[in-house]
């Protein structure tokens, strides 16, 4: 069979803007434009090229790789780690890209596998379809180091950035400074602070800064309020000076923040086109889908006040569309993923729990056979994109069970599985097991099993013979399962295939097929 992923083509979005003399139209994109939990964005660009990566959380492959020549349409390129470093342990943040004399480097926070505490590691590779090689920790600072950011001087020394303090008791939370070594790899000279309160700055508990240097003035762009779940108030202010080491002026008002439709913007990283225009990069939570879909990839342009000599966004807020930074492009809306295992193309690109059951998978004769490597609880899947979709997978029923759900780890999920006596309807909260409904089957040789998702927290299982008459799964004579237990602190939940058994027990999927429900 022929591997297919379908691709279907979104009609243009139009803006009314005035030209001289007549009317014209001018093309819009569609916010977000990385879609789903794709949180901490950071951007380059080298030549004509951009490249973007993301927080993973404890899922692996760690950070994302997508790549575009016009910052609308992504295309996903690997991951910079396949498998996570060797002295790390969870919580991969906040990835920084930066590129330099043909090498990509990319500055990672995520903890120490010895001591738990949060550092920055650095890791690098000459091509950037092939992953990373990590240099290990490049900052270890008391209890907390993340949120790095690089950034070249006009003198032509580099400088790293990164929040530290944040779990240290009696220190302030400040985004500190150093020089970086020539190859990228050590600090260089003495730390400084950017937000030392001794100095003036006012406020703390800032993160997710970039900077750039324009008219004489260091513009430094930063995140404020709480970041991850439906309480969250996240949004971007600026500050700037004419010295990097001190005499920061603040500016009192967000520059950008959540709206009706896109709620709690920030951590973002700008880049330039190559006629001069600043993209900022960020994430944002959708006032509906929420933390059930993440906090997904946003892009806005900012302009500058000539007058006052400060930068700005249109409208203030996180813009649910905006025209498209470069003339005759037409952004895409995939909306229909279906994978029939013919071909091994995306297998690199499905996510498993770093801190759970690993499994080995692989695919061949037509299948995707998932074995675990160890007895338990294992996942295998992907970020959804919008809260409301229908995922189908044909299933072989196998000893244990093998079916498919909803994850975040392996103390919350739920799950539609066939096991060698029938299906079973679970759900795991709080690391607690409870059968939602059973039905016994008659040893068919595959299962289709089927679930919709509505705003990424309700869900409706159902089960098929041939993938075509599809009989409800009923829960106390409920058809739809509330899973608004599943979301966890900061991440979204991911979507694809459960398994559960012995180790070394053998999996086997026929195809899965994800269908997004736009309006």
């Amino acid at each position: 069979m022929k591997h297919i992923f379908t691709l279907i083509v979104a009609a243009l979005f139009f803006t009314a803007c005035a030209a001289p003399q007549k009317e014209r139209k001018q093309a819009a994109y569609q916010n977000p434009v990385i879609k789903g939990d794709f949180p901490d964005p950071t951007i380059i660009r080298v030549g004509d090229v951009y490249y973007a990566a993301g927080t993973s959380n404890d899922f692996a492959p760690n950070y994302p790789l997508y790549e575009s020549k016009d910052l609308i349409n992504w295309t996903r390129i690997g991951a910079v780690f396949s498998e996570p470093p060797a002295w790390s342990s969870e919580d991969f943040w906040a990835p920084e890209l930066y590129y330099k004399n043909g090498t990509f480097f990319v500055y990672y926070t995520t903890k120490r596998k010895d001591t738990g505490i949060a550092c920055i590691g650095v890791a690098s590779t000459k091509n950037i379809y092939e992953g990373f090689t990590d240099h290990g920790i490049i900052i270890e600072w008391g209890d907390e180091a993340i949120d790095a950011f690089v950034f070249q001087d006009e003198d032509g020394k580099f400088y790293i950035t990164w929040k530290a303090y944040g779990l240290t008791e009696g220190r302030e939370i400040e985004i500190l400074a150093s020089e970086l070594s020539e190859d990228g790899l050590s600090l260089k000279g003495e730390y400084f602070s950017l937000t030392d309160q001794s100095k003036g700055w006012k406020g703390p508990g800032h993160e997710g800064q970039c900077l750039i240097k324009r008219n004489g003035y260091y513009y430094l762009l930063y995140s404020a309020g709480g970041c991850c779940d439906n309480r969250c108030d996240y949004h971007v202010m600026v500050a700037r000076s004419k010295n990097l080491r001190a005499g920061w002026e603040q500016n009192p008002e967000p520059i950008l923040q959540g709206g009706e439709t896109w709620r709690c913007t920030g951590h973002g990283t700008l880049v330039n086109t190559p006629d001069g225009r600043y993209f900022y990069m960020y994430h944002s939570y959708n006032a509906i889908d929420f933390e059930f879909i993440g906090r997904q990839g946003m892009l806005d342009e900012m302009f500058w006040n000539e007058e006052t000599g400060w930068p700005y966004f249109k409208n203030g807020t996180a813009s649910v569309s905006a025209p498209v930074p470069f003339e005759n492009k037409v952004q895409r809306i995939d909306s229909v993923f279906t994978d029939d295992f013919s071909t091994d193309e995306y297998l690199s690109f499905l996510e498993w729990d770093i801190i759970g059951v690993k499994p080995d998978a692989k695919v061949a004769d037509g299948e995707l056979i998932i074995t675990p490597q160890e007895s338990g609880i294992s996942f295998l899947g992907l970020r959804p994109e919008k809260g409301n979709y229908e995922l189908v997978a044909e299933v072989i029923p196998a000893k244990g069970r093998n079916g498919i759900g909803i994850y975040s780890n392996t103390n919350y999920l739920l799950s539609l599985a066939v096991d060698q006596s029938g299906l079973v309807l679970y759900q795991v909260k709080n690391g607690e097991e409870q059968i939602l409904s059973e039905m016994a089957l008659n040893k068919p040789a595959s299962v289709f099993l089927k679930y919709e998702a509505v705003s990424g927290r309700y869900f409706q299982f159902l089960w098929s013979e041939n993938g075509e008459d599809w009989i409800p799964v009923q829960v106390d004579q409920q058809q739809l399962v509330d899973g608004t237990f599943l979301a966890q602190w900061g991440f979204s939940p991911r979507v694809g295939f459960i398994t559960k058994g012995s180790g070394k027990n053998a999996f086997h999927f026929s195809s899965v097929t994800i269908k997004y429900h736009y309006n």
